[in-house]
């Protein structure tokens, strides 16, 4: 029935590009045919939404077997980027200091339990992929040392990458096809975490596991002021919490810089291109106030819907939006003019300007024509293209 589903629905948006013509101008055939595929696949995953009155009864392991069933797929990194290696972060190496978390909101109690958990059970890992630039795999380089997690030289700058997935999804084998250019385009080391995802590992899970990430760079040699925080979509929200929860820890007041593609920044959004771009961008899925909207599996699964939640998720290390953002690095926001997510996305770089009246020129937002949620990943779309190589200018520049 699925495969059936797909072939009708490639089929129809053949038909359509071909007797109507491309739904956006700068659309291939190829693009629109996965953008619906990918969109009637979401979609035929939220037709059966319970009400919030049957929240106790869904199988929230349940949930988390099928995601993993239907996890992104592994992209091949381009051999004319870099090369990856895996690795992994062992916890107990880490020193957290749980009391730094005093004041942090939402994030405050479970960030000390999480810590406590760590502290006791002991042995934990954290996996990631070291990426390492093209530039510095040629002859006469030292790959051993490109591969090692440590600084070439104190100057070197090194980025700290968050994939996205909604929080539900993913990895770093989902995302190299974007890491890999990011890396060789920059000519900058970077470092794609596989972080817990939800519902099995609710927020602040993420949040925790990113920051341990941190913090190991910091105790690798590499100076705060060095890291670059990167992420798409959930990712970009995990960049930006990261970050402020660095500033609230005073474990770092600012960073080399941050580079968003299509971060998810408002977890409680009702701003207009939710409604207006819903027939362009291929992101769909259950309001707020359904026990499966994907904020809520995110944040607290399983808890009714009240306005406390409502306000919780408000919360900026949960919709960074929010936040203060006086004294920000240098950032590079990219996004589509038809994705259901751009008027959160243009607010942040609102907020960003508000909040740095002297440094308009520090922040940059690029939003594409035509272009939907993480156009990025779809390598037949030039604006891709054009935004790797943006990205990397703006890495180099750093």
């Amino acid at each position: 029935m699925f495969i059936a589903g797909v072939v009708a629905s490639a089929a129809r948006s053949t038909a359509s590009y071909y007797i109507r013509g491309p739904r956006c101008a700068k659309w291939p055939l190829l693009f629109q045919i996965r953008r619906d595929v990918m969109h009637r696949t979401i979609a035929s995953n939220h037709k059966r939404s319970p009400a919030e009155a049957d929240i106790e009864q869904i199988d929230f392991e349940l949930i988390a077997k099928h995601n993993q069933k239907w996890d992104l797929p592994t992209t091949e990194m381009p051999l004319d980027m870099g090369a990856f290696r895996p690795a992994s972060i062992c916890v107990a190496d880490i020193n957290v200091n749980p009391d730094a978390f005093a004041g942090a909101g939402p994030a405050e109690s479970g960030l000390r339990a999480l810590v406590a958990q760590d502290r006791l059970e002991g042995g934990r890992e954290i996996p990631y992929e070291l990426t390492a630039p093209i530039s510095m795999l040629g002859d006469g380089c030292n790959v051993e040392h490109a591969f090692s997690c440590a600084p070439i030289d104190e100057s070197e700058n090194v980025v700290l990458y968050l994939h996205g997935g909604a929080y539900r999804y993913g990895s770093p084998a989902s995302h190299r096809g974007l890491t890999g250019r990011l890396s060789g385009l920059s000519g900058l080391r970077l470092v794609s975490v596989h972080y817990r995802l939800a519902p099995l590992h609710p927020y602040p899970s993420q949040l925790h596991d990113a920051y341990l990430a941190f913090l190991f760079l910091v105790q690798q040699g590499f100076k705060p002021q060095n890291i670059v925080l990167a992420g798409d979509s959930a990712g970009g929200n995990l960049a930006l919490a990261l970050l402020l929860l660095l500033r609230h820890t005073r474990v770092a007041h600012t960073v080399c810089g941050l580079v968003l593609l299509s971060p998810w920044t408002d977890l409680v959004s009702s701003r207009s291109s939710m409604e207006r771009n819903a027939k362009y961008d291929y992101l769909t899925g259950p309001p707020l106030s359904s026990p499966l909207a994907p904020a809520r599996i995110f944040y607290a699964p399983g808890r009714r819907y009240s306005q406390e939640l409502v306000d919780e998720m408000s919360h900026p290390l949960v919709s960074p939006v929010n936040g203060d953002f006086k004294g920000f690095p240098p950032t590079l926001i990219q996004a589509g003019d038809k994705e259901v997510l751009v008027d959160d996305i243009a607010q942040l770089h609102e907020n960003l300007l508000r909040d740095n009246p002297d440094r308009q020129d520090s922040f940059v937002y690029e939003c594409y024509a035509d272009m939907v949620h993480v156009f990025h990943q779809f390598i037949e779309l030039s604006d891709a293209e054009i935004a790797f190589l943006s990205a990397g200018k703006f890495m180099k520049g750093l």
